[in-house]
């Protein structure tokens, strides 16, 4: 692997790394945590300044992620923030697993916000680099590994780049790697609004599809919007 590089004016433009990762969401997070504990030189690039999300998606683990989480023993961080409960179904139809021969045998209520911010703290106490507030603008190839610029001018040089930059990855675009796919046969949307009536609570089917409300709780914190359950408006 490739060393630091230097332009012109003696400032390192490239720095290098066994594997770079773009994107720091729950898969990235994730990935390099388990190539740092198996002793390969990391580093994440993430286009976000902070671990902070606007919104809430993702609101929870399933039984096998849990059981993922406990191999390198972090499983307990989550669990201790979040809410355990029978959530498997198929199909409309919600399945109790209590009974599974194993030591997770339930899901877990917590939102992606948490999600993120305790894996990044995991990944923080182990060697990996972050670069936070970088934006990938495209990748090189070449027959010893790949250079990766940056919307600042720099670069990183990597054996190996990963792209976890989400179904509409960049890494995967400018590698030339389509992703067709299939038409979809339903759609889903999560929304947060503020109505003037409180509707029914809970989900529900009907001739519309499957839907339901739930609540938020939030106090405002120095002129902001900051919900209970730790995400921020905006």
């Amino acid at each position: 692997m490739d060393g630091d590089r230097r332009d012109s004016d003696g400032r390192a433009a490239t720095t290098g790394h066994g594997v770079v990762i773009v994107g720091g969401g729950p898969t990235g997070l994730m990935l390099a945590g388990e190539l740092a504990l198996a002793g390969v030189d990391v580093a994440i690039v993430e286009r976000r300044a902070s671990q902070d999300l606007a919104g809430s998606r993702a609101g929870g683990l399933h039984s096998r992620t849990i059981e993922i989480l406990d191999q390198p023993g972090i499983a307990d961080r989550f669990l201790s923030q979040g809410q355990v409960a029978q959530v498997a179904g198929f199909a409309g139809t919600r399945l109790d697993i209590s009974d599974f021969p194993t030591r997770h045998n339930y899901g877990l209520g917590l939102w992606q916000n948490h999600i993120e911010r305790i894996l990044a703290g995991w990944v923080a106490e182990l060697a990996v680099t972050f670069h936070r507030g970088r934006e990938v603008t495209g990748i090189a190839q070449d027959d010893t590994g790949v250079d990766v610029a940056l919307a600042d001018g720099q670069s990183l040089r990597a054996d190996y780049l990963v792209g976890c930059d989400g179904g509409r990855s960049l890494v995967r675009k400018a590698a030339g790697i389509e992703f067709p796919g299939w038409d979809p046969t339903m759609s889903a949307l999560i929304a947060e609004v503020e109505m003037a009536d409180q509707p029914t609570l809970g989900i529900r089917n009907d001739a519309i599809g499957t839907h339901g409300f739930g609540k938020r709780e939030y106090e405002i914190r120095d002129g902001e919007v900051v919900y209970k359950d730790g995400g921020r408006y905006g």
